[in-house]
């Protein structure tokens, strides 16, 4: 069976800071579509997004999150149909898109059954549906198998919460009321499993949101549907799209039921999809594909933003089909590092193999904060000696630019539990919550943080 590409369109929260900055220097079509973007936002009152991606400074998801909601969407919708066409244009061939909840507007967008003009009024559109819900749910990771969250839904005796994204066989996201979702907490922490509340402000994948169903299908109706150029899986109905379907009363369903990517990426290793191409920000998807099934190849070419040019060219290499046959012993790509919003860190990550990288290990991703030497010298020795006393590690293995996870094997789990004492032995302002550890990947990025932090201002 000829080995087939499929290209995965990540949710809310594939963003990283810096990500497309390197990409959008030596390849147009970069440029080319966010300014299609920018046109579009401005009909609806938004910002230009090639300003948060491409301007003078750097933006955060901390900072994004405290502006219009429109201007983080659409940024990770634009990286991920930028990256698409990029990828294209290179020569890259996928033999499936598939996308993640909010990620399916952009896989559709790529398939031609939408113009990009009108992608941006989807985004623009499903938020402001959603809107009226902001502050009556919330979402939360659990590192735990499907069984196990149902039965800690049950050992809470809440009913209103249900299974809103199973990610991975690991890997699960509780939707519901807020309150519901702390008593979910408590159990969870009580009894060893990971929960991280996700950074959203509403129930998504939940039946309590069916109102902003009609809404939004409200909201989308001078939008026309075009004939589907490219195959489009969906992980929430299960199949394929067809152009008989009403595909915008389908990506309104995405908002009450549930996401099945488990079961979409074991589907479609059966028909022989061994090859994963991360088609925007960070590795959320490919890690969950890699957890799920076995002998594949991952591409997260956006993953470390200093060496996005190499790694689309790779990626782009991959995904050509010449004589692609499956391998059962093909290696998994090492590129473990980030999860992002609808999908929950690993709770026990598997530990890289020891074949060759598909994607070129790279250092930190980002210029270090301006500040004096000798203070970040002495922020790094800090930090050294405190992770080396808790990891009980040999202090040299603790480089500045050593990425924590894909190269020192330490999970999310522990690297949140090592953030908590940085904060504690700095006296940072935040609280662990607020630190998502894949923009944290190095030693160098944790000291970059405490320097801020103690400058009092975010990059």
């Amino acid at each position: 069976m000829r080995s087939r590409t499929v290209f995965l369109f990540p949710g809310l929260g594939a963003y990283s800071t810096g990500v497309l900055r390197e990409a959008h220097r030596s390849h147009s079509v970069i440029g080319e579509t966010f300014a299609e973007i920018d046109a579009a936002a401005a009909a609806s009152g938004v910002p230009p997004v090639s300003d948060v991606l491409f301007g003078t400074r750097e933006y955060t998801v901390k900072e994004l999150l405290g502006r219009q909601a429109e201007l983080l969407q659409l940024a990770i919708f634009g990286t991920s149909v930028a990256t698409h066409r990029l990828l294209v244009e290179s020569g890259a061939e996928p033999d499936l898109l598939l996308g993640h909840s909010f990620g399916e507007m952009a896989a559709l967008v790529s398939a031609g059954a939408f113009t990009l003009a009108d992608g941006v009024r989807l985004v623009c559109a499903r938020s402001e549906a959603l809107r009226p819900w902001e502050g009556k749910g919330a979402m939360a990771a659990v590192g735990a198998n499907e069984t196990v969250v149902a039965h800690l839904i049950g050992l809470v005796e809440e009913p209103d919460l249900v299974l809103g994204c199973a990610n991975a066989p690991r890997q699960n996201v509780v939707a519901g009321p807020a309150d519901a979702l702390s008593r979910l907490e408590s159990a969870a922490e009580a009894l060893g499993f990971f929960f991280a509340r996700l950074n959203l402000p509403y129930a998504s994948h939940h039946p309590s949101m069916s109102p902003a169903v009609a809404a939004f299908m409200d909201l989308m109706a001078p939008i026309r549907q075009r004939p589907l150029r490219a195959p489009v899986y969906s992980p929430v109905h299960r199949r394929r799209y067809t152009d008989a379907d009403d595909l915008k009363r389908a990506i309104a369903d995405c908002l009450v039921l549930p996401v099945r990517f488990v079961d979409a990426v074991r589907d479609l290793h059966a028909q022989g999809c061994t090859t994963y191409v991360e088609v925007g920000a960070l590795n959320a998807l490919t890690r969950c594909v890699q957890a799920t099934v076995p002998a594949v190849r991952t591409f997260a070419p956006l993953l470390i933003p200093a060496d996005e040019t190499a790694n689309l060219r790779v990626a782009a290499e991959a995904a050509r089909r010449i004589d692609r046959t499956t391998s059962p012993a093909a290696p998994a790509s090492v590129t473990a590092a980030p999860e992002a919003a609808l999908v929950a860190p690993l709770a026990e990550p598997p530990r890289p193999p020891a074949a060759p990288a598909e994607i070129p290990q790279a250092r930190t991703g980002h210029e270090s904060v301006a500040t004096s030497p000798a203070d970040r010298d002495q922020v790094l020795e800090r930090l050294c000696r405190l992770y080396a006393a808790a990891l009980e590690y040999p202090p040299e293995l603790l480089t500045e630019d050593a990425l924590l996870e894909a190269e020192l094997g330490i999970d999310s789990l522990k690297q949140t539990s090592l953030l908590a004492r940085v904060i504690e032995e700095f006296g940072l302002p935040d609280k662990p919550g607020d630190l998502r550890v894949w923009e944290l990947p190095s030693l160098g990025r944790v000291a970059d943080l405490v320097i801020t932090a103690r400058q009092g201002a975010l990059r």
